[in-house]
């Protein structure tokens, strides 16, 4: 025995003995390390870098098509889908990206969206089936009106969905009048059969029958930069959306990119867009919207005072008065900024003022409370562009931001990829919003959906338009982009030159089905020369 073995032999009997009755204690045992999301957040905050990713190409340079790549293991992406399919929770996961060629390790995705997610992989609303013993669950709004379908089309989704063999919806003999409530939601579903699978969604155990995929699954995500990392950011982001289609398919994804230029030209903040090929690991590229998300980043970019209140409507926030108890609204609105120092109250103080003023105090303070002058460039981008998944028809899809140093609010444009006619609303849908004004159903001639079509009459657009000296400045924002957008071949020119950009790069890449996204741009041209030449003939535009 060496003298070194010799020196050694006390620990490693000691260590024999050691593992010895660790074996004794636990058997076979099997010893499990639990984390947990908060915690690994908690952790790497400890050690964050605060680094921000840099590139010499601009994420949101619209006139390329960019590269995304999430790396994350089979298992964690299965757990995430399921996540959300049986319970509604977004869960973020630690994932690492890859865009435009850099890599950003330790970033967080999750799953985005309301419509668009329900319609890629269903559940979604709060437990399996969606609770209610519908496959892939839809949405919960108390007091949605449902407008008569055409023959053979399922309520509220125009486009020629047909209905499915088994598939019974009563289907009320005409619409509520003025005054009457329509009939719930629920006691129009009860007959749906428990086991409904609806084509075109294949793959996904819960289906929505009221989506539309045409055989083609696309998942909206978030990408978080900082989620795990304190102070990580991508060209000074903290987060990107990945945006899709919206409830039904469309191969071109044209309608947030074009919407969002029209707002802009029309001298509002709406934020920037571009194209990207996305995928997950080794699969396929496929077509993406990148979205910036309203934060306080987007705040930073287009406010002299960004450190004001930032509030997120969800679908059905009339701004209604109920009351001061902010509890009531915790389904209507999710405050963004300054959760710690600030609350409710601006906003709830506004919707008193909003449901409880005079007339004449109306007129004469609501600028002192809103900047009407962008509210009514917002109500003319929306009616012109027949955005009804926003406040002018699903009251849904935007954001107030509240300048507590200026102490006025303004209202946000978001999410506008069902303009255009994509969630209801015809090439005629009425400019005037008579109808949303007064929260019937049908939005007005060749509209399909209404002021009430998202929990019941919107109480800002109903006063603000039914005063003479605001339905005034609303008729001068209509006429205005009017002239700048809608007259001539503006529309034309950018739908084109989208167009020319994904077949640039289609060859090499194999983004798209040329053939659908060649369909679904011919599909947006046309609607933009119907609503064109129905604008044409108003005279209000005009003359």
């Amino acid at each position: 025995m060496s003298l070194t073995f010799r020196r050694s032999y006390p620990i490693i009997v000691l260590v024999i003995i050691v593992l010895s009755i660790l074996v004794f204690l636990i058997g076979d045992q099997r010893v499990i390390a639990y984390t947990t999301q908060t915690n690994s957040k908690l952790s790497s905050q400890k050690t964050g870098t605060g680094i921000d990713f840099t590139n010499n190409v601009a994420v949101l340079d619209d006139s390329i098509v960019h590269s995304i790549e999430v790396l994350m293991t089979d298992e964690e992406y299965d757990k995430m889908i399921l996540t959300y399919q049986e319970t509604g929770l977004k869960e973020y996961f630690k994932v690492d990206v890859i865009i435009d060629g850099i890599r950003i390790n330790e970033v967080g995705i999750r799953l985005k969206g309301n419509a668009s997610l329900r319609t890629s992989v269903g559940g979604g609303m709060g437990g399996p089936g969606g609770g209610r013993n519908f496959p892939g669950g839809v949405p919960d709004l108390e007091g949605f009106q449902q407008q008569l379908p055409q023959e053979g089309q399922l309520p509220g989704f125009p486009g020629g969905r047909e209905i499915p063999e088994g598939f019974q919806m009563p289907i009320p003999e005409e619409l509520p009048q003025d005054g009457q409530e329509p009939p719930a939601l629920e006691n129009q579903l009860r007959d749906i059969p428990e086991n409904l699978q609806i084509p075109g969604n294949q793959g996904f155990e819960r289906i929505n029958p009221f989506a539309t995929t045409d055989g083609e699954v696309k998942i909206p995500y978030m990408i978080k930069f900082d989620e795990f990392i304190e102070g990580q950011t991508y060209q000074g982001y903290t987060a990107i959306a990945l945006r899709t289609y919206g409830a039904s398919s469309d191969a071109a994804l044209l309608q947030e990119p074009l919407t969002n230029q029209v707002a802009r030209i029309a001298g509002i903040p709406a934020t920037n867009t571009a194209f990207t090929g996305f995928k997950i690991n080794a699969e396929e590229e496929k077509l993406y919207v990148i979205s910036e998300l309203v934060n306080q980043v987007y705040l930073n970019q287009n406010f002299s005072n960004p450190n004001g209140i930032l509030y997120k409507a969800e679908i059905g926030s009339t701004l209604n008065y109920k009351g001061d108890d902010p509890s009531i609204y915790a389904g209507s609105f999710t405050q963004q900024t300054r959760n710690n120092d600030a609350d409710l109250l601006p906003l709830i103080s506004f919707m008193k003022f909003l449901e409880e003023s005079n007339d004449q105090t109306f007129e004469s303070e609501l600028p002192e409370w809103l900047d009407v002058d962008s509210f009514a460039t917002y109500l003319a981008v929306n009616a012109l562009a027949v955005n009804t998944d926003s406040m002018i028809g699903m009251n849904n899809n935007f954001y107030l931001y509240y300048d507590d140093v200026g102490r006025i609010f303004t209202v946000l444009i978001w999410d506008a990829n069902e303009s255009f006619g994509k969630l209801g609303g015809a090439a005629t849908f009425d400019i005037s919003l008579k109808n949303i004004q007064t929260g019937l159903p049908g939005g007005g001639a060749g509209g399909r959906m209404g002021g009430g079509m998202g929990g019941g009459q919107n109480v800002l657009i109903s006063r603000f338009l039914g005063n003479a000296t605001f339905k005034s400045l609303y008729e001068d924002k209509l006429k205005l982009v009017y002239e700048h957008v809608f007259q001539g071949d503006g529309l034309v020119s950018m739908v084109n030159q989208y167009s020319d950009l994904i077949h640039s790069v289609n060859e090499e890449r194999s983004l798209v089905d040329l053939d659908a996204y060649d369909q679904a741009v011919e599909d947006l041209l046309n609607f933009i020369a119907q609503r064109q030449e129905y604008l044409d003939t108003q005279t209000s535009l005009t003359e």
